[in-house]
């Protein structure tokens, strides 16, 4: 699996994802995050082997930020996704998890961490895809992730 850096400047359209939101809450904004690292350490799961994950920031006066995974092989996932505001975030962002199929999902920010079960791939025996995972801000900076690992079907 290797990942990859990129910055775009097209717009992204996505249903959400499983009904589910990243952001920040009330007391990240009081407390702002000033370490990616050590933000995404605190915030995200550790991904296995076969999983990933990811952390970027948005420019200080916003803008748009991605992080390809290729390799993933099909399978069901537990995502979690999550954001934060800076110290200069005061407007809101978005998180969008889409791949060579289509979008899987986006949420802005309203509340973070959220984790939820997806499929990603075409099928099993579909083969291993990129992950794009895209955090976009309308005002200021924030810090964005995302993490998968696999897990069973939900029941």
């Amino acid at each position: 699996m290797t990942i990859r850096t990129s910055t775009t400047l097209s717009a992204t359209t996505a249903a959400l994802l499983a009904g589910t939101a990243c952001g920040a809450s009330p007391e990240a904004a009081e407390t702002p995050a000033t370490d990616l690292d050590g933000w995404a350490s605190d915030t995200l799961p550790a991904a296995d082997g076969t999983g990933f994950s990811v952390a970027g920031i948005t420019g200080s006066d916003g803008g748009r930020s991605t992080i390809e995974v290729s390799g993933l092989d099909p399978g069901w996932y537990a995502i979690t996704i999550a954001c934060t505001p800076t110290d200069s975030g005061t407007g809101s962002a978005r998180l969008t998890l889409s791949g060579e199929r289509g979008t899987y999902g986006e949420g802005d920010c309203s509340t973070s961490p959220v984790t939820t079960t997806t499929y990603l791939g075409a099928s099993d025996d579909a083969p291993p895809e990129t992950i794009t995972v895209t955090g976009e801000a309308q005002d200021g900076e924030f810090f964005w992730g995302a993490s998968a690992s696999p897990t069973t079907a939900p029941e």
